[in-house]
């Protein structure tokens, strides 16, 4: 059996918050657990509102160190173990039995987060680990001075312009996580996302079983059709009492996912991944009819002028995300990290400007108008096999 994963944008903001879009943070459903991708400041609240439980999150993955993607970590992990108290700080002999939170990004989130934690004179009733993504030339935190609810992490160095995670227990069972460094005003990362291929489907098989059902039973399997279980999880064939096998079907795929921080060219990424389930891509300005609208026609700008403007600023445009998600091969595409001028509620003037940036997608991703999706605060999708 296939396991259910989903995504679910916890906000989909950038920079300023505003009534309708909080900062970014992005929850995905995967191995069980919740990976938070990006923590912008009041994830903690955004969390509380949905039907997602903190106590659930295992990993945290931060994109880049912009406030509006990692403001929210610290008073995340706070509410998340579920300890504000000093006085009832976790022993360090207790904390060896945990499993600790595991969090990753770039440079200096280890120092940043063990300052901030340490300053605020805050203390969790879970560990945690930073485990830094290291370009050749960034400086290299040694682990030293930990915080009390402090595990060390790991450096991890660049290798062939890609970052390959350790996952610990989900490696052990195919998952795995990839980054490579992509274009933006500082140093962002883009995050690819695997699971492990699936047992193939059965439902060919049945008629064989069950034209060979009594004889089966014969034999002594009291439940023929558990055979088709016992194929999946074995791969090996079975040879029916009239002679015919059943034949393993081929795997299925696993799910990718690929999940970008700011940016205005993620290309350095296509080394790593190739038509994945699904693309995360920001999509911060557009011309839309609030340029528009009531303005004098020289003062109305050309998609050019927007595009240059927001490339200057390490953004992209719903049409340079499509353009990418062209190239990357990807199945479905979601746009995310909205400048606060574009409202996120179910007003009609907002729902009609944000179809209206989504059709600037749609036109270059090849009229794919059912693939294309514009994500709002709280708003989860199913991300079905293909």
């Amino acid at each position: 059996m296939v396991a259910p994963m989903d995504i679910t944008f916890l906000g989909t903001g950038s920079a300023q918050p505003s009534a309708t879009r909080n900062h970014q943070a992005i929850a995905l459903r995967v191995d069980g657990d919740i990976w938070l991708f990006d923590c912008g400041e009041a994830t903690q609240h955004q969390l509380q509102k949905s039907k997602l439980k903190m106590s659930k999150i295992t990993r945290v993955f931060i994109t880049h160190m912009h406030g509006d993607h990692c403001f929210g970590l610290a008073p995340l992990l706070c509410s998340m173990t579920d300890n504000l108290n000093p006085a009832n700080n976790t022993t360090i002999e207790n904390q060896q039995e945990q499993v600790p939170v595991d969090i990753y990004g770039p440079t200096p989130i280890r120092s940043w987060l063990r300052t901030t934690l340490k300053s605020t004179y805050s203390n969790l009733g879970r560990p945690y680990r930073v485990h830094e993504l290291l370009n050749e030339n960034d400086p290299v935190d040694l682990n030293e001075n930990l915080h009390n609810n402090e595990f060390p992490g790991e450096n991890i160095m660049i290798e062939d312009n890609a970052f390959n995670l350790p996952l610990f227990a989900s490696a052990d069972k195919g998952y795995s996580v990839q980054a490579a460094p992509i274009e933006h005003s500082i140093p962002s990362l883009g995050y690819v996302i695997r699971e492990p291929n699936w047992p193939g489907k059965v439902n060919a098989l049945i008629p064989l079983i069950k034209k060979n059902m009594a004889a089966l039973k014969s034999q002594g399997v009291t439940n023929p059709m558990s055979l088709l279980g016992q194929l999946q999880r074995t791969n090996q064939p079975y040879t029916l009492p009239d002679g015919q096998q059943l034949v393993p079907p081929p795997l299925r795929p696993g799910r990718q996912v690929v999940i970008l921080g700011d940016t205005k060219d993620p290309t350095p990424i296509l080394s790593i991944a190739d038509s994945p389930t699904l693309l995360v891509h920001e999509a911060t300005n557009a011309l839309t009819q609030l340029d528009t609208a009531n303005a004098k026609e020289d003062a109305i700008p050309t998609f050019e002028e927007v595009e240059q403007r927001t490339k200057e600023h390490g953004h992209s445009t719903p049409q340079m995300a499509a353009a990418f998600a062209l190239k990357i091969k990807c199945k479905k595409l979601i746009l995310t990290h909205f400048s606060a001028r574009y409202r996120g509620d179910e007003t009609q003037e907002a729902l009609d400007i944000m179809e209206e940036i989504r059709q600037l997608a749609v036109a270059v991703f090849d009229q794919r108008d059912l693939d294309i999706y514009c994500a709002r605060d709280l708003w989860s999708y199913d991300i079905k096999m293909d």
